[in-house]
């Protein structure tokens, strides 16, 4: 992700946005592992009482999935502005799609071995391919490849303004308040249908990161933090929300209190990661970031299947700890085998053929 026109641009700070991410990743790993009904599903107790000392921590694990929406806001916009509409497809399509396509037929051949988990037909595993099975009816293959519709959504927003004649910060501006707006006022006014294809739940959270963005590359003006108030009161209102579906789900006390903390840190460490005196001077430490950032996507989407496929298998005979360990060791090592053998090889060629197949329809 490059932009060129960003004065505050440094590697540091890109590869301490790359950290976070990972962060984020973990926390869901370890959210899914140790705090979901479904997992105790597979441990055949409840993950309160089967990780009593990280339980209290890891219920807050889903709060991980409004940190990337945020990151995915700050970031977006940066390796938007600049770019032709063809560059940015072919960008997303090429980071998005290869390790996806992976995940899914690795998800398909796990799914061939292993009785548990989901397994859905033929079909809805092709229809998966298209990253919206959501929208033809189909079951996502892994838990969490509901959150790539939410951001596809995002991506075709930013695609427009690109469309238009660019990234400019009022249209990025307007786009981080108007969204969520429309998407609030749909859900309180009732319109399901409309405030599901909005995204109202998690619109604001991106609507945060781009505001950061904005506020980083062209410094504060009063309109600015305005926008980020905005969008910042309602992403609050949807995490209060949010956090009472959490204490159902879960069976657990989900503090307000603690998710709104937790949510503001989460905000503040995007704003201090990407801060030029966060920049990462040491050679070893940039290269563990780069490699935990290239990591975080596939672990994201390859480890619930797999993860619970394993827990199944050894919470009966070992400790939970060391099922746990295992768990998440299989998941990374899945991961690991999808970058080095998929992403790292494809990503290149499918963004540039994407840019060749629409750079002549753009150009007319």
């Amino acid at each position: 992700m490059t932009d060129a026109e960003t004065p505050d641009r440094s590697p540091g700070r890109l590869l301490l946005l790359d950290g976070l991410r990972f962060v984020a990743a973990a926390a869901v790993v370890v959210y899914h592992f140790t705090a979901t009904p479904t997992a105790g599903t597979y441990w055949e107790a409840r993950p309160p009482e089967a990780f009593a000392g990280i339980n209290p921590v890891s219920r807050y694990g889903w709060l991980a999935v409004e940190l990337f929406f945020m990151l995915s806001g700050f970031v977006i916009l940066m390796s938007a502005r600049g770019r032709t509409l063809a560059q940015f497809v072919g960008s997303r399509v090429g980071r998005l799609f290869p390790a996806y396509w992976a995940a899914v037929a690795a998800t398909a051949v796990l799914q061939v071995l292993w009785s548990g988990g989901r397994h859905p037909s033929l079909t809805s595993t092709l229809l998966n391919l298209t990253m919206a099975p959501d929208v033809f009816g189909a079951q996502p293959v892994q838990v969490v490849f509901w959150t790539l519709l939410v951001e596809l959504k995002f991506y075709v927003l930013v695609g427009v303004l690109v469309a238009l004649g660019g990234v400019t910060p009022r249209r990025a501006l307007a786009l981080a308040v108007g969204w969520p707006l429309v998407g609030w006022v749909a859900q309180l006014a009732g319109w399901d249908a409309a405030a599901n294809l909005l995204v109202s739940q998690y619109a604001p959270y991106f609507g945060v990161g781009v505001v950061l963005y904005v506020l980083r590359s062209q410094g504060a003006s009063l309109g600015r933090l305005a926008a980020l108030a905005a969008t910042a009161g309602m992403g609050l209102v949807q995490l209060v929300d949010r956090t009472h579906h959490a204490t159902e789900l879960q069976g657990v006390p989900v503090a307000v209190g603690v998710t709104v903390a937790v949510w503001v840190a989460c905000g503040a460490a995007v704003w201090w990661a990407s801060s030029p005196r966060a920049a990462v001077r040491s050679g070893r430490f940039a290269s563990a970031l780069g490699w935990a950032g290239a990591l975080s996507y596939p672990l994201y989407l390859v480890h619930t299947q797999f993860g619970y496929a394993v827990i199944e298998a050894l919470a009966p005979h070992a400790p939970r700890w060391l099922a746990l360990a295992a768990a998440v060791g299989t998941s990374t090592a899945v991961a690991l085998a999808i970058h080095h053998a998929v992403e790292r090889r494809a990503n290149r060629p499918l963004r540039k053929a994407v840019e060749r197949v629409l750079t002549p329809a753009a150009a007319t």
